[in-house]
């Protein structure tokens, strides 16, 4: 049970769940899974996810998927998220015969080198390549029980910021559709015509 994650054209969902391609409507990425309603005892449920025009949630062993429209109505990206409270192993994610979520991210990173793509050094617990963006949700903080320390004693000693993050795996994958030729002339246009105006 693996999602693989299809660079430009979408989200193979594990078999025997469907391909999703990127520029399906709502009604036609519902069509394809509903026949699958077994493997998704929780159904495909709507979401709210800010900027898009709709999404769907679903939930696998391990994690929960969104898929999301664009603001013409179409399906344009994907996010997997580790879900802690569930018991499952987690279906793995694939991209380029790589799971993003389940490797300490130096190894991920190297890995995803070895197929000879140029991915950057993760920062401050996020990726971004290309149309793949990753990042590890913060952990949740226990309340301290120490005694904060007195003010002077504060000022007295230097911040100090660590010089390298230390080891952690993603939890969270978003992968989106390219943008479109047209898109691109579009927001350069009107980067142009703002530009004029000034």
């Amino acid at each position: 049970m693996t999602i693989d994650l299809l660079p430009g054209h979408g989200v193979r969902l594990p078999a025997p769940l469907p391909e999703l391609r990127f520029g399906l409507t709502e009604a036609a990425v519902r069509g394809l899974l509903a026949p699958h309603g077994e493997l998704l005892p929780d159904g495909v449920q709507n979401t709210f996810v800010c900027g898009c025009r709709w999404a769907l949630a679903l939930q696998l062993p391990g994690v929960s998927v969104t898929l999301c429209a664009d603001d013409h109505d179409r399906f344009r990206s994907v996010t997997v998220v580790r879900n802690p409270s569930d018991d499952r192993p987690a279906c793995p994610v694939g991209y380029h015969g790589i799971d993003l979520l389940g490797w300490p991210a130096h190894e991920l990173v190297e890995a995803l080198r070895a197929q000879g793509l140029p991915v950057p050094d993760p920062t401050h617990s996020t990726l971004r390549y290309d149309s793949l963006y990753l990042y590890r949700r913060p952990a949740a903080s226990a309340p301290s029980r120490s005694p904060r320390p007195s003010r002077s004693s504060r000022s007295s000693r230097p911040a100090r910021k660590p010089r390298h993050e230390g080891p952690f795996t993603f939890d969270v994958v978003s992968h989106s559709a390219p943008a479109q030729d047209s898109e691109v002339a579009q927001h350069a246009e009107g980067a142009e015509g703002a530009e004029a105006a000034q």
